[in-house]
């Protein structure tokens, strides 16, 4: 890259000579770079939650087919918050949303909890209704943020997974930090999924969902 700083009394800018900041190779090589970046992460849809309180963001192929195109799906769930002590749980359907399985072995779930007064704890449960992205006890009314990767929903050889890392504030004021993975306990095609509050009520009342497809171009 040309050298940042003082770029001459009339610097040029022209297709053929540049002495001011960027030379057309440097041009070119950010165009390069930015293309790399955006082939990496590709915006599907952002959903925000709005005037009124949801129990939950579902997404299914009728409503985004070209998620579908993808083997892995990027999340960000951003300034979550709740109207009462609630926490979120990953879903998925086979039915394009008509109903998402929620039996109560359906799911498996790992977590590892780290609070800020520096106690860590670990949680397994493979009897689960969905898999949870927090922990019961998430204060109301508190941020909570989550970014993770959805896998395994095109192929009857791996199962539906969700791997996240989430944080926000217990009721207690105290930060916490959660890492973790959940399971479909079954094998199966899905052709939907959703983040739904834990208890299933209209309690979600703020926040913002960014889904990104991920290409797998060299499998």
């Amino acid at each position: 890259m040309s050298n940042y700083g003082y770029t001459g009394s009339k610097p040029t800018q022209s297709k053929s000579g540049n002495t001011g900041v960027f030379t057309p190779a440097d041009l070119k090589q950010l165009n390069t770079d930015n293309k790399i970046v955006n082939s990496l992460y590709e915006h599907i849809t952002t959903i925000e939650v709005g005037a009124s309180s949801i129990s939950s963001i579902e997404i299914t192929k009728a409503a985004y087919p070209e998620l579908w195109n993808y083997t892995r799906i990027a999340f960000w769930l951003n300034d979550v918050s709740f109207d009462a002590s609630n926490y979120l749980r990953f879903q998925v359907s086979s039915n394009n949303g008509s109903t998402f399985d929620s039996g109560t072995s359906d799911y498996s779930h790992y977590l590892q909890v780290t609070r800020a007064g520096g106690t860590q704890n670990q949680y397994y449960d493979e009897t689960e209704i969905g898999g949870a992205l927090d922990l019961t006890g998430s204060g109301t009314n508190k941020s909570f943020n989550c970014h993770g990767y959805i896998t395994g929903l095109v192929s009857k050889g791996f199962k539906a997974q969700c791997v996240f890392v989430s944080q926000g504030e217990y009721s207690d004021g105290q930060m916490t930090s959660v890492w973790g993975t959940t399971d479909r306990n079954d094998v199966d095609v899905y052709n939907g999924f959703r983040f739904v509050t834990n208890n299933g009520l209209s309690q979600w009342n703020a926040g913002k969902l960014h889904l990104y497809g991920v290409p797998l171009w060299w499998i």
